[in-house]
Protein backbone atom coordinates (compact mmCIF):
# COMPACT_ATOMS: atom_id res chain seq x y z
CA UNK A 1 0.00 0.00 0.00
CA UNK A 2 1.50 3.32 -1.02
CA UNK A 3 2.07 5.98 1.59
CA UNK A 4 0.72 9.46 0.84
CA UNK A 5 3.31 12.04 1.74
CA UNK A 6 3.77 15.74 1.44
CA UNK A 7 6.99 16.73 -0.30
CA UNK A 8 8.58 19.89 1.00
CA UNK A 9 10.34 22.42 -1.18
CA UNK A 10 14.04 22.50 -0.51
CA UNK A 11 15.45 26.02 0.03
CA UNK A 12 19.03 26.89 -0.63
CA UNK A 13 19.22 28.40 2.83
CA UNK A 14 17.04 28.87 5.88
CA UNK A 15 18.95 31.77 7.35
CA UNK A 16 16.87 34.89 8.02
CA UNK A 17 17.36 37.51 5.31
CA UNK A 18 16.20 40.51 7.29
CA UNK A 19 17.17 41.66 10.74
CA UNK A 20 15.23 44.47 12.33
CA UNK A 21 17.21 47.46 13.52
CA UNK A 22 15.79 46.97 17.01
CA UNK A 23 17.62 43.65 17.31
CA UNK A 24 20.97 45.21 16.47
CA UNK A 25 21.02 48.62 18.12
CA UNK A 26 20.96 49.63 21.79
CA UNK A 27 17.61 51.02 22.89
CA UNK A 28 18.64 53.52 25.55
CA UNK A 29 21.59 55.62 26.66
CA UNK A 30 22.55 53.18 29.42
CA UNK A 31 23.61 50.68 26.80
CA UNK A 32 26.18 53.14 25.41
CA UNK A 33 28.01 53.44 28.72
CA UNK A 34 31.35 51.74 28.83
CA UNK A 35 31.62 51.52 25.04
CA UNK A 36 35.13 53.00 24.97
CA UNK A 37 36.26 50.61 27.68
CA UNK A 38 34.71 47.68 25.82
CA UNK A 39 36.35 48.66 22.52
CA UNK A 40 39.81 48.99 24.06
CA UNK A 41 39.32 45.73 25.92
CA UNK A 42 38.38 43.90 22.72
CA UNK A 43 41.38 45.33 20.88
CA UNK A 44 43.64 44.23 23.70
CA UNK A 45 42.13 40.73 23.61
CA UNK A 46 42.56 40.60 19.83
CA UNK A 47 46.23 41.54 20.10
CA UNK A 48 46.73 38.85 22.73
CA UNK A 49 45.12 36.22 20.52
CA UNK A 50 47.12 37.37 17.51
CA UNK A 51 50.37 37.12 19.46
CA UNK A 52 49.44 33.67 20.73
CA UNK A 53 48.72 32.53 17.17
CA UNK A 54 52.11 33.74 15.96
CA UNK A 55 53.85 31.88 18.77
CA UNK A 56 51.91 28.69 18.04
CA UNK A 57 53.05 28.63 14.39
CA UNK A 58 56.43 27.36 15.54
CA UNK A 59 54.70 24.25 16.90
CA UNK A 60 52.16 23.74 14.10
CA UNK A 61 52.18 20.02 13.15
CA UNK A 62 53.08 19.10 9.56
CA UNK A 63 53.08 22.70 8.21
CA UNK A 64 53.86 21.55 4.65
CA UNK A 65 50.75 19.34 4.45
CA UNK A 66 47.54 20.76 2.96
CA UNK A 67 44.27 19.10 1.96
CA UNK A 68 40.73 19.93 0.88
CA UNK A 69 38.49 21.77 3.33
CA UNK A 70 35.16 20.08 4.16
CA UNK A 71 32.11 21.62 2.52
CA UNK A 72 28.40 21.66 3.37
CA UNK A 73 25.57 20.93 0.97
CA UNK A 74 21.87 21.16 1.81
CA UNK A 75 20.49 17.61 1.82
CA UNK A 76 17.09 17.20 3.50
CA UNK A 77 14.43 18.73 5.72
CA UNK A 78 12.42 17.04 8.45
CA UNK A 79 9.33 18.50 10.15
CA UNK A 80 7.91 16.75 13.21
CA UNK A 81 4.86 17.36 15.38
CA UNK A 82 5.55 17.03 19.11
CA UNK A 83 3.18 15.54 21.67
CA UNK A 84 1.92 18.18 24.14
CA UNK A 85 2.48 15.98 27.21
CA UNK A 86 6.05 14.90 28.03
CA UNK A 87 7.05 11.39 29.04
CA UNK A 88 9.18 10.95 32.16
CA UNK A 89 12.01 8.48 32.52
CA UNK A 90 13.90 7.84 35.71
CA UNK A 91 17.43 6.56 35.87
CA UNK A 92 20.12 8.20 37.95
CA UNK A 93 18.66 11.51 36.80
CA UNK A 94 15.00 12.19 36.11
CA UNK A 95 14.41 13.40 32.56
CA UNK A 96 11.48 14.70 30.56
CA UNK A 97 11.23 13.43 27.00
CA UNK A 98 9.09 15.09 24.37
CA UNK A 99 7.83 12.32 22.11
CA UNK A 100 7.12 12.53 18.40
CA UNK A 101 3.52 12.47 17.18
CA UNK A 102 4.46 12.16 13.51
CA UNK A 103 5.80 14.25 10.64
CA UNK A 104 7.23 14.33 7.15
CA UNK A 105 10.60 14.60 5.45
CA UNK A 106 12.02 15.22 1.99
CA UNK A 107 15.49 15.44 0.53
CA UNK A 108 18.06 14.32 -2.00
CA UNK A 109 17.62 10.60 -1.26
CA UNK A 110 13.83 10.43 -1.08
CA UNK A 111 10.84 11.54 0.93
CA UNK A 112 8.23 10.09 3.23
CA UNK A 113 6.84 10.37 6.71
CA UNK A 114 8.26 10.46 10.21
CA UNK A 115 6.87 7.68 12.36
CA UNK A 116 5.42 8.28 15.81
CA UNK A 117 7.47 7.16 18.78
CA UNK A 118 10.77 8.99 18.39
CA UNK A 119 11.82 11.64 20.88
CA UNK A 120 13.28 15.11 21.30
CA UNK A 121 15.24 15.53 24.54
CA UNK A 122 16.55 18.71 26.14
CA UNK A 123 18.75 18.52 29.23
CA UNK A 124 19.74 20.88 32.05
CA UNK A 125 16.86 23.26 32.64
CA UNK A 126 17.47 26.39 34.70
CA UNK A 127 20.07 29.11 34.68
CA UNK A 128 22.45 28.01 31.92
CA UNK A 129 22.20 29.87 28.56
CA UNK A 130 23.03 26.69 26.61
CA UNK A 131 21.38 23.27 26.72
CA UNK A 132 22.35 19.89 25.32
CA UNK A 133 19.67 18.54 22.97
CA UNK A 134 19.26 15.05 21.53
CA UNK A 135 16.75 13.54 19.16
CA UNK A 136 15.83 10.21 17.58
CA UNK A 137 13.52 10.01 14.56
CA UNK A 138 12.33 7.07 12.46
CA UNK A 139 11.94 8.01 8.78
CA UNK A 140 9.85 5.88 6.43
CA UNK A 141 10.28 6.14 2.65
CA UNK A 142 7.56 5.91 -0.02
CA UNK A 143 9.09 2.82 -1.65
CA UNK A 144 7.28 -0.51 -1.91
CA UNK A 145 8.17 -2.03 0.44
CA UNK A 146 9.15 1.11 2.40
CA UNK A 147 12.60 1.49 3.91
CA UNK A 148 13.05 2.51 7.53
CA UNK A 149 15.83 4.99 8.37
CA UNK A 150 16.88 5.99 11.88
CA UNK A 151 18.07 9.58 12.30
CA UNK A 152 19.84 10.65 15.50
CA UNK A 153 20.83 14.19 16.44
CA UNK A 154 22.92 15.71 19.21
CA UNK A 155 23.90 19.33 19.70
CA UNK A 156 23.15 22.53 21.57
CA UNK A 157 20.37 25.05 22.00
CA UNK A 158 21.55 28.50 23.08
CA UNK A 159 19.82 31.74 24.02
CA UNK A 160 18.13 33.49 26.97
CA UNK A 161 17.23 31.03 29.73
CA UNK A 162 13.51 31.82 29.70
CA UNK A 163 13.35 31.25 25.94
CA UNK A 164 15.16 27.92 26.23
CA UNK A 165 12.87 26.76 29.04
CA UNK A 166 9.84 27.52 26.87
CA UNK A 167 11.27 25.76 23.82
CA UNK A 168 12.14 22.63 25.80
CA UNK A 169 8.80 22.44 27.59
CA UNK A 170 6.20 20.29 25.86
CA UNK A 171 3.41 22.16 27.66
CA UNK A 172 4.32 25.73 26.65
CA UNK A 173 3.49 27.37 23.32
CA UNK A 174 6.37 28.39 21.05
CA UNK A 175 4.15 30.46 18.75
CA UNK A 176 5.46 33.90 19.74
CA UNK A 177 9.18 33.10 19.99
CA UNK A 178 11.29 34.74 17.29
CA UNK A 179 13.82 32.20 15.85
CA UNK A 180 16.45 34.94 16.00
CA UNK A 181 16.32 34.73 19.80
CA UNK A 182 17.95 31.31 19.91
CA UNK A 183 20.43 29.10 18.08
CA UNK A 184 19.74 25.41 17.46
CA UNK A 185 22.76 23.53 16.05
CA UNK A 186 23.33 19.78 15.97
CA UNK A 187 25.15 17.07 14.10
CA UNK A 188 23.12 14.18 12.69
CA UNK A 189 23.60 10.61 11.51
CA UNK A 190 21.24 8.39 9.51
CA UNK A 191 21.43 4.58 9.62
CA UNK A 192 19.49 1.80 7.92
CA UNK A 193 19.75 -1.94 7.28
CA UNK A 194 17.98 -1.52 3.93
CA UNK A 195 20.49 -2.13 1.12
CA UNK A 196 18.75 0.38 -1.15
CA UNK A 197 19.82 3.24 1.12
CA UNK A 198 22.63 1.86 3.30
CA UNK A 199 25.50 2.80 1.01
CA UNK A 200 24.34 6.40 0.72
CA UNK A 201 23.32 7.23 4.30
CA UNK A 202 25.23 4.93 6.67
CA UNK A 203 28.59 6.63 6.12
CA UNK A 204 27.18 10.16 5.94
CA UNK A 205 27.56 12.95 8.47
CA UNK A 206 25.30 16.00 8.61
CA UNK A 207 25.22 19.25 10.54
CA UNK A 208 21.81 20.73 11.11
CA UNK A 209 19.94 23.80 12.28
CA UNK A 210 16.38 23.96 13.50
CA UNK A 211 13.48 26.20 14.44
CA UNK A 212 10.13 25.73 16.15
CA UNK A 213 6.98 26.74 14.30
CA UNK A 214 4.15 26.47 16.78
CA UNK A 215 4.26 22.92 18.14
CA UNK A 216 6.26 21.69 15.15
CA UNK A 217 10.05 21.29 15.06
CA UNK A 218 11.68 21.84 11.65
CA UNK A 219 15.27 20.71 11.02
CA UNK A 220 17.39 21.37 7.93
CA UNK A 221 20.31 18.96 7.48
CA UNK A 222 23.46 19.80 5.50
CA UNK A 223 25.65 16.93 4.35
CA UNK A 224 29.34 17.25 5.17
CA UNK A 225 31.49 16.33 2.17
Amino acid sequence: MATDTETLSLPTTTAPTEVAASTCLPQDEHQFRGTNWLTSNLLSSYRSVEEACKRSLEHFPCPSVSFAMPTLEFDFRIAVALNPEPSRIENRVQKEITTIKGGRWSGSFGNGRVMAGGYDLGQARGFRPIRIVEGAFVLQTTDQPPAMLEMRTRGSLSGPCDVLDTLLSARESKENIDPRQYGFRTFATVKTADKRYAEFVNCGLWVASGVWRGEELIIDAYRLT
